[in-house]
């Protein structure tokens, strides 16, 4: 990595550069050379998060932030006590992804810090975001893509069945600072950028009773849960899953169980645990919340054993709408490159080419073949 670059990280970043040199020889700075050259933070690196992603521009560097890490509330009472006012906004079940302004194009990044050039090229066709960015190009768009056209959440949304993308947040570039939620919400309504649904913003000592007359209403509604925020974001939000949320997430992670970490699993049997015992639930609700979390576990990872006894593959399946047969090739090679062993089926639909495809669950497979004809570990 050249000098001249390493000496700009260092000082745009505040980090020394014997400590980014550093990280690049372990590789817990990445350096991605499509569709150009780019470094990717895997890793914190002191207050650097996870996901800052560094691009190059002559002999300048623009950098975009890692997203915050939120933490979840386990038990909703005393979480709120932190905050003096509070609002609530949806919590959307799609995938986080940062869009900026650089060198006269929108980009758009995954969590991870990656250019997504599927979402990429879904976001260009949005003028509005185009038009804001250039007016406001040192801010990062925080928002969550959803709907069932997409290669990594499937989750149907009446509001954007293919695809959407809902503004959650606003942030500096370099500082990561963000703005308060109502003047954000202000400025982006003013391009016809969609947000999150906010649900009101509450005295403290309302918020928590409005918190579960909300979360009740979302969990009729198939939807994940809510972040409560600090209106001036000043305090770190936190979020909050209904019930139906934590037992889907648990029997999708079972339907795959060795792809996802133990962690994965026993957060969200706490959660249940919490969330049952905070809202005092009497004995048969708590019998049926139990049922819930039994057949979300076991129903799946029992499925799962017998397709691979028969003989099958464990894949995830889902399919997006492409403008070209360029469009779906470079996503493929995305994907390879992110280490997803998938296999593919190109169908034109139209004008456009859908593409189909199975990431095959490598893990869960070979474990599950193993137990299956071994019987031990």
């Amino acid at each position: 990595m050249n000098e001249i670059y390493i000496k700009k990280i260092s000082e745009t970043l505040n980090v020394e550069p014997w400590r980014i040199k550093g990280a690049l020889n372990r590789g817990s700075i990445q350096v991605l050379k499509k569709p150009f050259v780019y470094l990717v933070f895997r890793k914190e690196l002191g207050k650097i998060e996870r996901g800052t992603a560094v691009f190059f521009n002559d002999k300048d560097v623009v950098v975009v932030r890692g997203f915050p890490k939120i933490k979840r509330a386990f038990y909703l009472k005393p979480a709120l006590m932190m905050f003096e006012k509070v609002a609530v906004e949806e919590k959307m079940d799609g995938y986080n992804t940062r869009v900026f302004m650089l060198n006269d194009k929108v980009y758009a990044i995954t969590r991870g810090g990656y250019i997504c050039p599927y979402t990429t090229k879904k976001l260009r066709e949005d003028k509005n975001i185009e038009r804001f960015l250039r007016d406001y190009p040192e801010y990062v768009l925080c928002g969550e893509s959803v709907g069932k056209q997409n290669p990594y959440v499937v989750h149907e949304y009446k509001e954007a069945k293919d695809f959407g993308f809902f503004a959650f947040d606003l942030r500096k570039k370099v500082e990561n600072t963000p703005l308060p939620i109502l003047e954000r919400r202000d400025i982006l309504e003013s391009y016809g950028i969609k947000n999150v649904r906010l649900f009101g913003i509450f005295d403290k000592k309302e918020a928590y009773k409005k918190i579960f007359e909300i979360l009740e209403e979302l969990e009729k509604e198939n939807r994940e849960g809510v972040v409560i925020k600090d209106p001036e974001m000043k305090k770190e939000p936190i979020k909050y899953t209904t019930s139906k949320t934590n037992t889907s997430d648990l029997r999708y992670g079972f339907s795959f169980p060795f792809e996802l970490g133990k962690d994965f699993f026993f957060s969200r049997v706490i959660r249940e645990a919490f969330q049952a015992f905070e809202l005092n639930e009497s004995e048969e609700k708590l019998r049926e919340r139990a049922r819930k979390l039994g057949e979300s576990i076991l129903i799946p990872f029992v499925e799962s054993i017998r397709k691979v006894y028969k003989g099958e593959i464990l894949t995830e399946n889902f399919e997006v709408l492409l403008n070209n047969d360029e469009e779906a090739e470079e996503l493929i090679e995305y994907l390879r490159r992110q280490g997803i062993v998938l296999m593919f089926e190109k169908e034109r639909k139209n004008s456009n080419i859908k593409l189909k495809v199975q990431r095959f669950m490598q893990a869960s497979y070979d474990k599950i073949k193993s137990f299956i004809e071994k019987g031990i570990e």
